[in-house]
């Protein structure tokens, strides 16, 4: 019996040593714990800091102990919009006397109706005493045009046209104009001669080996073969049918009123043939 008593008392100690020891643990997490929290607050722990913030036209000091800008304008009341951007960018550490600066970008949809300008096609005719008969009066069109329009801080800094249609297509003036409006449109002209012509092409219809003129110029459309006793080689011309040109080539068939007009191909001096047209001297 004595025996067993001393086994049990031996026991008994045993389960009192195994208690205190995890009890002794316990508090030593504790107290690790507690001791980690406490130093990581003291490390979050952030001096003030003195910013200056701009925003929506006005600019005044903040102070805070927040780390970032964004945390900084979020703590003093600063609403962002999805388009708005900030300098420097959110996730820039706070630092002393730092200028934050806040720009509203407002995006602006706006559609407007808007003319169409008319286009004036002119008619010559050489048998009206009138100087100009309008024809057909021109009618402006319409379109409907879709803008996109970006503000800055209330200021406009862009417009864009995102889409066009057409409301009603213009119609077109058309004007007939007499022989004296069309010269007098480029100086007047200083006599006038009714002249046999005929036609041709560089390298075919007469035209010369080189493709060029007696003056040294491209033969071609524009060019035209003259007698120089007749007309002065260099003397500019309007030529009814045909155009401007300049007399800049002479030919062993030109003598007299005849003149020769330059085509740029075979086929259009060909069409062109041979007719009587009136000569214009410009000045």
């Amino acid at each position: 019996m004595r025996f067993l008593c001393l086994r049990s008392s031996s026991v008994h100690f045993l389960g009192e040593s195994k208690f205190a020891q995890k009890a002794f643990s316990c508090v030593a997490a504790i107290a690790l714990i507690f001791a980690i929290g406490v130093t990581a607050s003291t490390q979050s722990a952030k001096q003030p800091v003195l910013v200056y913030i701009t925003s929506d036209g006005q600019t005044w000091e903040y102070v805070s102990s927040q780390g970032t800008v964004g945390a900084i304008l979020k703590e003093a009341g600063v609403e962002l919009g999805e388009k708005d951007r900030v300098i420097p960018s959110l996730a820039t550490p706070a630092k002393q006397r730092m200028a934050i600066k806040v720009i509203r970008i407002v995006e602006k949809i706006v559609v407007q109706k808007e003319p169409i300008a008319y286009k004036t096609i002119t008619k010559f005719n050489p048998y009206s005493r009138l100087e100009r008969v309008t024809l057909r009066e021109g009618i402006r069109g319409e379109k409907e045009v879709t803008y996109k329009i970006i503000y800055k801080d209330g200021k406009k800094v862009s417009s864009n046209v995102i889409a066009s249609k057409v409301l009603r297509k213009p119609q077109d003036e058309i004007v007939s104009v007499s022989r004296g409006t069309l010269l007098a449109s480029r100086g007047g002209f200083v006599r006038c001669l009714r002249m046999r012509a005929t036609a041709y092409a560089p390298y075919a219809c007469g035209g010369s080996k080189d493709g060029r003129t007696a003056c040294g110029l491209h033969a071609g459309k524009g060019v035209v073969a003259v007698d120089p006793r007749v007309i002065r080689l260099g003397t500019k011309l309007y030529v009814e049918g045909y155009g401007y040109c300049v007399a800049g080539d002479v030919g062993g068939a030109i003598k007299g009123n005849r003149i020769d007009l330059g085509f740029d191909t075979y086929r259009e001096a060909v069409r062109f043939g041979r007719r009587w047209v009136t000569v214009y001297i410009l000045k």
